[in-house]
Order: structure tokens, then sequence, then C-alpha cells
């Protein structure tokens, strides 16, 4: 069946007789072929959306086990006719285990002169395989997107070196463990491949042993993610090195153990990354956040992602952090970071305009103009009242010891519908109620911090 009722439809129409020519019988018949073409292309992208929403939340795909393009084509002559012109159906080509010949050989002839979209993953070492991969090889001019999962001595891995791929725009290598003990420097030399230049080449994501074995050229890359989880990282020369080579990149996301971890008191050239606009790193060793922070330097970054991070982890950068001027997002996804970490993260980049914890979205400048309006609004002297704090003790106090219990839950119960009416905390994604949140603002808001903002408002 189909994947949509707006398609069921007329397959049924179409189904009562399909012999029939007449327009009353099958009202789609009489649609010109460009416009029944379309169709055909949005409702496979709806479908290949489908599916790749369900794999992004871990759940089985439940669609239809046979592809969309192979469906159309079956319902009857017509739409047959319809589906094998239109060559944009059929540029997916996907090589595994299990696959069928028959079927790549009839969409490489469908596709016509599309460019396509391969994945070639775990390709049987057969003569017809490999046949099949040559053919492909030879046409690598219309390779749009590519993605190769393969061993480090696979034929594919040996014939992607020298191809030219002058359309490609996306590709995704993942390279296995070699399956022979070598010499160090016969496998880690950072193997370029595709040297027949990929000049259009925007996207790219190397896993594994990709790493050090299937580096594309990098110098049109704007989006790169390294993911490399094993016990040999790139030594910083190395990864120096390849990012050099990048200096397009934009968006750059790091996985697992890619840089070998040095002692602080080691001295690295920072590598720039000019148009660096949004950095993300996950790892499960903490050296390897504030290692990639103290290496990089993004002038114009937006957007800082950090997964895994705990509290301490950040330490070596916030004692020597460079200018982030243009910094407005920072993220924290299944971190544990103390408010006064937060608050520290807060004072050395005045431009965040977001930041977002435990799932929880919020604005600290726009919630200390708040906080500190109906601090005012309820009676206190703040300025005055901070000033003395400030004078009496060498740490800060914070909101939570400024207020008496009664003012602290009057302020929350004005703060609440305010702060949610105006988008500035945005809870609904969050496990947090906003009780919760009040009581970790309370810990989050320093009596410094917000001496500044109330000086303006009075």
């Amino acid at each position: 069946m189909f994947a949509t009722k707006e398609i069921l439809v007329p397959v049924q129409l179409m189904e009562r007789d399909t012999s029939s020519t007449s327009p009353f019988d099958c009202p789609v018949g009489n649609l010109p072929v460009e416009v029944h073409s379309t169709i055909f292309l949005i409702g496979q992208a709806i479908e290949r959306l489908e599916r790749e929403m369900e794999i992004l939340d871990d759940e089985e795909f439940t669609g239809p086990s046979s592809p969309f393009e192979v469906r159309v084509s079956h319902v009857n002559a017509r739409w047959r006719s319809v589906a094998l012109s239109t060559g944009q159906l059929w540029t997916d080509f996907v090589v595994q285990p299990g696959y069928s010949s028959e079927s790549v050989k009839a969409y490489f002839s469908r596709s016509k002169q599309c460019l396509l979209d391969i994945q070639l993953r775990n390709c049987p070492e057969t003569s017809i395989t490999n046949n099949i991969l040559s053919a492909l090889f030879q046409d690598s001019i219309r390779w749009r997107s590519c993605i190769i999962e393969a061993g480090l001595d696979g034929w594919t891995m040996n014939h992607i070196v020298p191809i030219a791929a002058p359309n490609l725009e996306r590709v995704e290598f993942v390279v296995k463990a070699p399956d022979r003990a070598r010499r160090f420097g016969e496998v880690w030399q950072g193997r370029p491949v595709l040297n027949g230049g990929c000049p259009g080449l925007k996207e790219a994501t190397l896993r594994g042993f990709a790493l050090h074995f299937a580096r594309p050229p990098l110098s049109s890359v704007t989006r790169l993610h390294l993911d490399y989880r094993g016990h040999l990282p790139l030594s910083y020369d190395e990864f120096r090195a390849l990012l050099t080579n990048a200096p397009s990149l934009e968006n750059f996301s790091i996985n697992g153990v890619v840089i070998e971890s040095t002692p602080h008191n080691h001295t690295r050239t920072v590598i720039v990354l000019p148009k660096l606009l949004r950095l993300g790193i996950s790892s499960l060793h903490g050296q390897v956040y504030s290692g990639i922070l103290l290496t990089v330097k993004a002038p114009l970054l937006q957007s800082l992602i950090l997964e895994g991070a705990q509290d301490s982890d950040l330490d070596p950068f916030l004692d020597a952090p460079y200018d982030l001027p243009h910094l407005r997002s920072f993220s924290l996804c299944g971190s544990a970071f103390a408010p006064s970490k937060l608050n520290k993260i807060y004072v050395l980049f005045p431009s965040l305009e977001e930041i977002v914890v435990m799932d929880v979205v919020f604005n600290p400048s726009e919630i200390l103009r708040v906080v500190s309006e109906f601090i005012r609004d309820l009676g206190l002297a703040p300025s005055h009242l901070i000033q003395s704090t400030l004078s009496t003790s060498q740490e800060p106090r914070t909101l939570k010891l400024m207020l008496n219990p009664d003012q602290r839950s009057e302020l929350r119960e004005l703060l609440q519908q305010r702060l949610i009416d105006e988008e500035v905390v945005d809870l609904d994604n969050s496990k947090w109620s906003f009780i919760k949140f009040f009581d970790w603002l309370q810990n989050f808001v320093t009596a410094e911090i917000l001496l500044s903002v109330t000086t303006q408002h009075m």
C-alpha cells in the first residue's frame, strides 16, 4: 500500500480498469506527463522524509517494504510509462549484502543522466558486484552524494582514491580497522581519496578509520563531522593540517576522541577557522572539550554545543578563554554544570542571547532585566542592598539570600507568566516545572550580575 491517503485514492480508481483510457474512469490519466512526474517526485520525497524521521527517533520504519518508485511503476501502463521516463525517481543506488544486482542495473539504466545518490555498504567481494561498482565509479561525474562503508583493504576503498566527482555535494566515509597488523607509518599517514577532485563538495562525514585513511578534499566543505572512538586519535599536527585544509567551514562537529590529549602547559599553534559559525563537541573524555576550544579559534562563532561535558571539563578553557564577540547560543546536552559555572560563562561572553541546559531554553539577559524590574516593583532598594552586600563579603550573595520567603513567592508568581508570555523561558520540551526552574535561577543570578542590570533601570 501507499504511504499517504492522497496517493491511495487515485491508485484505487485506476485499479478498477487498468486498460481503460476514459478520463471519467481514470481522472489522473489525462494529466500532462510533467505534472504526473512531479507528483511522483513529491510522493517519493514525503516517504523518504517519513523514513528519516522514524530512523532519527530510533524507530523501525513502518511504511511499505518496497520503494515508492517501484510501487508506482506497477499500478498500470500509464503510471509505469511516467515512472520509467522520470529519471529522478531512480537515482538512489544501494549496494550492500543481500542486494539485487538486477535491481541496481535497472536503476542505473532508468536514471538516465540524472545525478546519483550512492550507498556502498560492506559490498560483497564478487565479480558481479565489482563489475557493478566499476560502472558506478566510471560514471562518478554523476555522483551527487555518496556513503561508503568498507574495510581498509576492500575493493571499494582502493578504487575511491583516484576518481573525480565534480558534482559531488555530500560524502560519508566509514572505514573499519584493517584485518591484519601493520607498521604504524603504513596505515596512519592520512591517505587522501577523490584525488581527481570534487570542487562542489559541501558536506563531509568521516567515521572510524576514515579519519586517517579516507580524507576527501575539504577546501570547499562548509559542514564537517568527525567521529572516532578508537585508541589512535589524531596528533595535534595531523588535526591542524586537516582543519587548515578546510578554510570554508561554517559547521564543525566532533564525536569521540578525535585529537590526542596534551598537557595544558604544552604550547600549541591556534587553528583559525575564519568562517565557523557552529561548533559541537561530544566526548566521554573530559579533556577533549577544553583541548578543542583552546585549539580552534573561531572569531565569528555564534553557537557552541557541548554534549556530555561535566562541570570541571571547561576549567582550562574558562581560565584562559579567547574572545568570542558573536557567540549567541550556548547549549549543554546531558551535562552537569553548577549555576556558578554558567554564571561565569555568561560573564565571559556577554553577547550570549540563549543558554540551553537540561532542555530548558532561556535568555539570561532578558531574565535579569525582568527579575530586576520585579525586585524594584516589590519595593526593595536593590542597588543599595547589593552594594552593602558586596562591601561586607568577598563572594557575591545570590538572589535567594536577598529575599525573604514571602517576597520570593510573590516574585515567582509574578515572573512565571511574564517570562513565558514574552518567550524568555521555554519549558515546553523540558521535564522541569517553573518552580524548579525558579529555584535553580536563584543560584544562577548573582548579586554582582544583578547590580549591572538594575543600575540601568533605576
